[in-house]
């Protein structure tokens, strides 16, 4: 059930630079001689790039998700993803995971953690990356069930790792980022509920893809 279904959303910014010549004239007069007029020119000179500021984290958030689970599953369900560059095309990421919600005949709660590195194939960390990650997450539920007029209370337990590689696309304009990544990976799972028919319930193994779209602020 935490597998997710995402909805991406993809904002791309083009950044264009401008170069602007720069003329000037100027005239001399001689003696004795008729005057001329003499126009040159001064050799054009590119004016300098838009530089991005001395960043080193960024923090951002996945509205996305949070909002198709929100509406349509009514299970908030927020993902921050933090972000540490440790060189001009490195960087390491930290996105956990926070899940809750309460039902007529039950509750559910989940979290995660995923930890990775970014592999940019630019300098300034931004542009497209490569993503390994590691991640682990766990959920609990808890719900009532009514068994010939009785009613009982069961709980179920699930944790899984899971193992996925990314590909994504970072955009920065001045302090504010943006990223969308696809991923595909494996998932290991192991469950413990009162009964294993209910497992599916809790959670799902097997390979799987993952779509994240987030923005933030780097500082």
């Amino acid at each position: 059930m935490i597998k997710r279904i995402a909805v991406v959303a993809l904002l791309l910014a083009i950044f264009a630079g401008a170069q602007g010549n720069n003329w000037s004239n100027y005239g001399s007069d001689q003696a004795a001689a008729s005057s001329d007029d003499h126009v040159s020119t001064q050799p054009a000179q590119p004016s300098p790039e838009p530089t991005l500021p001395n960043t080193r984290w960024s923090i951002s958030i996945h509205p996305v998700s949070l909002l198709v689970f929100t509406t349509i599953f009514g299970v908030p369900w927020f993902n921050v993803t933090v972000e540490n560059n440790l060189s001009s095309r490195l960087s390491l990421s930290s996105r956990p995971e926070l899940m809750w919600a309460s039902f007529a005949d039950g509750d559910i709660f989940a979290y995660g953690l995923y930890e990775g590195v970014r592999f940019y194939f630019n300098e300034g960390h931004k542009g497209f990356y490569v993503s390994p990650q590691i991640g682990y997450e766990s959920i609990s539920v808890d719900y009532d069930s009514d068994y010939y007029n009785h009613r009982s209370s069961s709980s179920g337990e699930a944790s899984a790792f899971i193992f996925a590689c990314y590909l994504g696309l970072k955009i920065q304009s001045g302090h504010f980022v943006s990223f969308t990544e696809f991923g595909f990976g494996y998932t290991m799972m192991s469950s413990n509920d009162i009964d294993d028919g209910d497992a599916d319930k809790v959670a799902e193994s097997g390979f799987g893809i993952d779509l994240n779209y987030a923005i933030g602020y780097a500082f």
